[in-house]
């Protein structure tokens, strides 16, 4: 698939859907742009949307919205507008897809995924604090800028939240840098019965082969047997097979 001449959002982590991926997959240049727009649903960082929708300012070129110098490193979301076009996703949890290698630097990286839940009455989360799936280690190609995505595709929601059908949350991927800086993205979604999001499979939830996960573990002697793992995902955050495929946001 041929690359398109310029990217929506400059993210470092690009952060996608699988129903967004679906039609995202036929897209180019201009069309490519504005289902990118749609599926990262990107929000503000600092003063609450309620308060000011754009507390923190963006980058507009062409009529598109981009990340600012900098502010991709920014608690919670890297400084975007909330969403008014939220994506549906599972009560019971969902895929997530992302992609690590938008800019140069991420060879290595470790992923936290967490969830802001908006209460009634409010138009933005309070804070980031519910994680949902244990952390775990990227390794890409290079530290050149690279393409390929990483999928999980049934990642839960916590029990303890009693979320429900119509609720909003957001979606955090925050990506730990090699440097020591975090990279920050999210996800807005309204919480829907499975039957009405679009069903997961391998065509629009793969992982690349270029791209390798690691799992985290506490050691005290690496020749002994002090070696523990510190949290070995459960059997619903196993990875679907690789495919070796592209869409419109693996660019190849």
């Amino acid at each position: 698939m041929v690359k398109p001449e310029k990217a929506t959002l400059a993210a470092p982590i690009g952060l996608v859907t699988p129903e967004a991926l679906d039609r995202a997959a036929t897209s180019h240049g201009p069309k490519w742009e504005e289902e990118a727009d749609a599926c990262n649903n990107l929000h503000t960082n600092g003063t609450l949307p309620q308060f000011n929708p754009d507390a923190l300012g963006v980058n507009v070129e062409n009529g598109t919205r981009s990340f600012p110098w900098g502010m991709e490193w920014v608690y919670p979301c890297g400084g975007m507008p909330m969403s008014t076009n939220r994506t549906l996703w599972p009560v019971n949890g969902g895929a997530v897809a992302f992609q690590p290698g938008w800019f140069p630097g991420h060879r290595v990286g470790f992923i936290y995924i967490n969830i802001g839940v908006t209460q009634p009455g409010e138009l933005a989360p309070r804070n980031m604090s519910s994680n949902v799936v244990p952390p775990f280690q990227i390794v890409g190609p290079s530290n050149d800028m690279y393409d390929g995505t990483v999928c999980l595709p049934q990642v839960p929601l916590p029990a303890g939240l009693n979320l429900k059908v119509g609720d909003n949350i957001t979606i955090q991927v925050v990506e730990t840098a090699q440097h020591g800086a975090a990279l920050y993205n999210c996800v807005d979604v309204t919480l829907a019965e499975p039957r009405d999001v679009v069903r997961v499979d391998q065509s629009n939830c793969f992982n690349s082969s270029n791209i390798g996960i690691q799992y985290l573990f506490t050691t005290t002697n690496l020749n002994g047997s002090g070696a523990s793992s510190l949290h070995r995902p459960s059997s619903k955050m196993i990875l679907m097979s690789t495919l070796v495929a592209a869409v419109a946001f693996a660019w190849s």
